[in-house]
């Protein structure tokens, strides 16, 4: 088998490890190269699919990757990391379930695997499955109650299930280990906005805004607050200033244009709408908002453009399907008025 390896003069085993040298130093072209010549010399080595897979990733080649990885696993298909590494493409490509399947199938082949399980515990966040999601996070912090990455994200899974007491707990634990993240005052923040305790939600939005000034996120949920605080103007200070950092952040945009409508300024709401479908197009609350302030200034033909719009996209809503039923009322009361005259 070894002639046959160098039948063309190379050894795949050395081409491999000058692949992983070349990976390491950053010289990803040269690792590709080498990774696809060692390949090319022995096609049933897993390990060498595999890598490239992982190469073709971090280059942001995924399909390529995905092909990759999947002969890795048709040649070794129950090396756990293997299986781990195949689901964080899927799930990067979007397929949720296929990415479930495979972290599940990296834990049944190494228990211990926690990189796994923390992958799987945050997949299941994603498809709102919290109940799983704290389970599998707690198991984890069982066995390693260092791990923050896990801690913080239990905690969001804890507050998207209403358990704002204990979100707040594992959240003020992380902040004594690290009081200048800004990132974990700000969640903070929304757990006590959630709770009802606006003053101490404020101090939180303001201190992680003094660490890091730049986050659109923190502006934004600082704007919600203040709203409920009934300080508008505020607010929409703070909803201008997560559009100054980031023009297209579309839930700042939403929230400005809603401010706006519900302080009576449909104008200045209708604008924002529009500049939000420029970004969006299908999104529902703006089509929405602009059929109910086309609608009150009798602007009918925009009204219908808008709801027709919405029902082209594929976009199903009780409001905008009831404004359709009412604007052909109008149509229809216009037509028999036409007759009649």
């Amino acid at each position: 088998m070894a002639g046959f390896l160098n039948l063309f003069g190379d050894d795949p085993g050395e081409r491999f490890r000058r692949g992983i040298a070349a990976h390491e130093r950053g010289k990803l072209d040269v690792a590709e190269q080498e990774y696809n010549r060692a390949i090319f010399l022995n096609p049933f080595v897993a390990q060498f699919h595999s890598n490239l897979g992982d190469l073709l990733h971090q280059l942001g080649r995924s399909d390529e990757a995905k092909d990759a990885l999947e002969e890795a696993l048709r040649i070794e298909p129950k090396n756990a990391a293997i299986n781990n590494n195949y689901a964080v493409i899927m799930e990067e490509l979007g397929d949720l379930h296929a990415a479930e399947k495979y972290y599940k199938r990296a834990i049944f082949l190494d228990p211990k695997y926690t990189h796994a399980r923390v992958n799987l515990a945050d997949i299941l966040g994603r498809r709102g499955e919290y109940v799983k999601a704290e389970a599998e996070y707690r198991y984890i912090l069982a066995e390693h109650p260092e791990h923050t990455h896990t801690r913080q994200n239990l905690a969001v899974t804890l507050k998207n299930l209403g358990k704002y007491d204990e979100a707040a707990i594992e959240l003020t634990a992380l902040i004594q280990q690290s009081p200048d993240d800004p990132h974990l005052r700000m969640l903070l923040g929304m757990v006590y906005q959630l709770q009802g305790k606006l003053g101490i939600a404020k101090d939180e939005y303001l201190a992680s805004i003094r660490l890091d000034p730049n986050n659109p996120a923190t502006h934004n949920n600082f704007g919600s607050l203040l709203e409920d605080l009934d300080e508008k103007q505020e607010a929409e200070h703070e909803y201008r200033t997560a559009l100054s950092l980031d023009p297209g952040y579309i839930l700042g945009r939403e929230n400005l244009a809603r401010l706006f409508f519900e302080m009576g300024d449909p104008d200045r709401s209708e604008l924002e709408w529009k500049q939000l479908l420029q970004v969006q197009p299908d999104n529902v609350k703006a089509h929405r908002y602009l059929g109910k302030i086309l609608l009150a200034k009798e602007r009918f033909a925009e009204a219908r453009e808008i709801v027709d719009k919405a029902i082209e996209q594929g976009i199903r809503d009780d409001e905008l399907l009831e404004m359709a039923e009412n604007l052909k009322k109008l149509a229809d009361q216009e037509d028999r008025e036409d007759s009649d005259d």
